[in-house]
């Protein structure tokens, strides 16, 4: 895999300190579009602006702060990863929002994307009081990883999260068998019996998964949980772990809390996990 190098402090400082005058501006225009948002304009008009401020945000802050730490690495706001293939790794939700896809540009084409996945349910009232009673119901809070499958895998592989329910072992939402798929045996693998396999092809499978994906799976379980989906082309992995790493500030505290440091540490936190990934797919 090829080596990103991190950018000498003097270099860094420079280019940070090249678009201080965009973050200012920015953080000027946030707030007025807050104040407007929340006062004047109601939830329609709020959600559009939540999506422009998300392209704002990327383009013009996390991008420089990104390039400053990965030279080759940038922001695609205009597309996500697909859909039907995020459908296939995280539990199942109606609405699926993502950022802007962050792309390292490097042999194994690393796809990096925030993703909350929610459903929103009603309340007993209706008339007026029918929007005040509608709830988000969340489905998934974290990072959808897309990597370059090289190894000349066939079929497609799943490997979902379990929950134990009174006795009872569950899936907690997330898609189960695939079409001419089967569940295969591996709970020896498995610490504790925290995941199910299922695959269209077995002995492509078992090549996958080597001792050290296993034990990334394994040793994930106290920090976050881990789903995974492969085609014959991309290998997917989904990280629940309910932190928006890339997310604009949505509000005065959020705000106030923001900076340069902290987000350069969260671009760093996912691009260091998926260079781990990277390094045993």
């Amino acid at each position: 895999m090829e080596e990103q190098g991190i950018l000498p402090d003097s270099v860094l400082i420079d280019k940070l300190m090249k678009f201080i005058a965009r973050l200012i501006l920015f953080l000027i225009a946030l707030q007025i579009i807050s104040v407007l948002v929340y006062s004047l304009l109601g939830p329609g008009f709020e959600e559009k602006q939540r999506s422009k401020l998300r392209v704002v945000y990327e383009s013009e802050i996390l991008e420089p702060i990104l390039q400053a730490l990965y030279p080759l690495a940038k922001i695609d706001t205009e597309h996500d990863i697909s859909p039907s293939n995020v459908e296939e790794v995280v539990p199942a939700a109606k609405y699926y929002i993502q950022s802007g896809i962050f792309k390292l540009n490097n042999e194994k084409d690393i796809e990096i994307v925030d993703l909350y996945a929610y459903t929103v349910t009603k309340g007993l009232a209706t008339g007026k009081d029918e929007i005040k009673n509608l709830r988000e119901i969340t489905g998934f809070i974290g990072q959808v990883y897309s990597i370059k499958n090289t190894h000349s895998l066939k079929g497609n592989l799943r490997i979902i999260p379990t929950k134990h329910f009174l006795n009872l072992k569950t899936q907690g939402g997330y898609l189960g068998n695939m079409s001419g798929g089967k569940k295969i045996n591996v709970d020896d693998l498995w610490q504790g019996e925290h995941y199910n396999t299922y695959c269209t092809d077995e002995q492509s499978a078992r090549m996958l998964l080597t001792p050290a994906v296993i034990d990334l799976f394994n040793n994930s379980i106290s920090d976050c949980v881990l789903s995974l989906y492969s085609t014959e082309s991309r290998i997917y992995i989904a990280a629940y772990n309910n932190k928006r790493l890339f997310a604009s500030p949505r509000n005065k505290d959020s705000l106030r809390s923001w900076s340069i440091e902290k987000a350069a540490m969260n671009i760093k936190y996912a691009f260091d996990f998926s260079d781990k990934i990277a390094e045993i797919m």
